[in-house]
């Protein structure tokens, strides 16, 4: 009995602890649940470039979305510093609100860093619109893209690229060459969504992988040098009568009549011939080159529609006379009549001009390869040049081409390289394109023939235009060569109006580093076995640089 009594006595102690403890735990606060650290994305897959000294990585911030497809794509590249200016600045939103295609080089490492973290952090919303691509030393670590939920940081994302880009170093203290032809055909196969390979996914980095949302057209710069206010926006504005601002109301390939054709020129809104602009004033800080710049010595190719691009039947054409030996091309007018006309010497230095009088009538010209066929689009082989310019330094970016001349006409503004290297701009002819009227419309004002040695900006197809030779490294004739091919490609340059670009900071010889002259000459030599190289890459081809 009193053993029961023990047992009993013991279990309701037992209850009651018990329910004290149930008691105690519920009145206790919930407990918080260990904060859940977001997982670093994997290192994504590089691939060698040719040489084997760097290697890329393509979409560090993940797959790419799906843009809708874009019809213009900007693509840029830069050092980590030059990229985050360019993202934090003009093509942030400001003067571009499309998507961007973004070709990194990654030293160094500390900047890359920075950039990275911003771009998983403050800046994350820039990645609905960009895909950015790294290039490395071959045997470097991947790059890491960690996301930050952290505390915002100061400035937010404008802040943390404005302090990685006031860090930037130059490009020739990095002790790496840089790498800018291998990085500008990293930026373009990104705009035009491709996985691999270079422009037009071929020679320098494998065959391309199109369907990853890419663009129909490209504008590829350089990371220091923005677009004019508004130039996407005007051109896809031309493109939704069916192309860009010169080609018929069905241009995506469907339209026979191209640049020249007087149908075409008239077809929409958009779509107006240049009036005729004679004895325009000559333009502040332009100096004269054989013609090329003072417009008074340009002669008057726009006195009718056709005359615009100087080819009556449109684009192409394999009924196009040739200006040599048809003789009714002496009957156009403004072109002989004008007795400027013949004055530029490099009419005659161009062996593809009036040396070879097979120009125009060679039969091989439409079985090369890299010609427009019948099935491509007439602008297939038509890259729209923008002028470019530079302002000085510290002067506010000019978003208009009236704010542009006013820049022009006082002295903060001039053609890009106007000091440095006026020849290498000159066939842009900015005394022609200064005297040109007031237009709301983007449109193509002319068609600058190629010469030696132009590098000119511009808008191009995203797929087909020559890739740049990823051999030029650091400083010379890397656009300048890429240019060149263009024209033995028999690619055509049509000049546009209402649209530029501008590179921030005069270009000045004394601004440039005590290696430049060895590496300018080492390109030097370069160009020369690369212009050997395009005589056996296009042999149909009657054009030379």
């Amino acid at each position: 009995m009193g053993r029961g009594r023990l047992l009993g006595g013991c279990a309701w102690l037992l209850g009651g602890l018990a329910l004290l403890q149930t008691l105690y735990l519920r009145a206790l606060p919930p407990p918080v649940s260990p904060r859940r650290v977001p997982k670093p994305l994997p290192p994504p897959r590089g691939v060698l470039d040719a040489s084997g000294t760097f290697r890329v990585y393509r979409d560090v911030l993940g797959p790419p979305p799906r843009w809708a497809p874009p019809e213009l794509v900007l693509a840029t590249h830069g050092t980590p510093g030059r990229a985050a200016a360019a993202l934090g600045g003009a093509l942030g939103g400001e003067r571009w609100g499309g998507p961007l295609s973004v070709a990194v080089f990654g030293v160094p490492r500390a900047g890359l860093g920075q950039l990275l973290a911003a771009l998983g952090g403050p800046c994350r919303g820039l990645r609905g619109r960009l895909r950015l691509h790294v290039v490395l030393g071959a045997a470097d670590p991947p790059p890491a893209v960690t996301p930050n939920r952290g505390p915002a940081a100061p400035g937010g994302c404008r802040g943390a690229l404005g302090r990685l880009a006031a860090a930037d170093p130059p490009s020739y203290t990095l002790g790496v060459p840089y790498p800018g032809n291998l990085l500008r055909n990293v930026a373009w196969a990104g705009a035009a969504g491709e996985e691999t390979g270079g422009l037009g996914g071929t020679r320098n980095g494998g065959p391309g992988s199109p369907g990853l949302g890419g663009g129909r057209f490209v504008l590829l710069l350089d990371a220091d040098v923005v677009p004019s206010r508004g130039l996407r926006e005007g051109f896809l504005r031309a493109l939704q009568g069916g192309g860009p601002p010169l080609w018929g109301a069905g241009g995506d390939g469907g339209d026979p009549k191209a640049l020249g054709d007087p149908p075409s020129l008239q077809a929409s809104d958009g779509l107006r011939v240049v009036p005729n602009a004679l004895d325009p004033p000559h333009v502040p800080g332009v100096p004269s080159d054989h013609g090329g710049l003072n417009a008074p010595e340009v002669p008057n190719r726009l006195g009718s529609p056709s005359d615009v691009l100087g080819v009556p039947k449109g684009f192409p054409d394999p009924g196009v006379p040739s200006v040599l030996v048809d003789p009714n091309a002496l009957e156009v007018p403004n072109v002989l009549k004008d007795p400027n006309a013949l004055k530029d010497p490099n009419i005659l230095k161009d062996p593809s001009a009036l040396k070879d009088p097979n120009v125009l009538e060679d039969p091989n010209v439409l079985e090369d390869p890299n010609a427009p066929g019948p099935t491509q689009p007439p602008w297939a082989q038509v890259v729209f040049v923008l002028p470019a310019f530079e302002v000085r330094l510290g002067t506010p970016v000019p978003g208009t081409k009236a704010e542009l001349q006013q820049l022009w006409g006082t002295g903060d503004a001039r053609p890009f390289y106007g000091a440095l290297c006026p020849r290498c701009q000159a066939p842009t002819d900015y005394g022609r394109w200064w005297a040109l009227p007031p237009t709301p419309h983007l449109r193509v004002a002319y068609e600058a023939p190629w010469r030696d040695p132009w590098e000119p900006f511009y808008v191009g197809p995203a797929h087909g235009v020559p890739p740049f030779d990823e051999r030029f490294l650091q400083y010379g004739f890397n656009r300048i060569s890429q240019a060149c091919e263009l024209h033995v490609a028999g690619f055509r340059f049509a000049v546009l109006d209402g649209a530029f670009v501008v590179h921030g900071g005069f270009k000045e010889a004394d601004g440039f580093h005590g290696g430049r002259a060895a590496e300018q000459h080492r390109n030097r030599l370069l160009f020369r076995r690369f212009r050997s190289d395009l005589r056996l890459r296009y042999p149909r081809s009657p054009r030379r640089c």
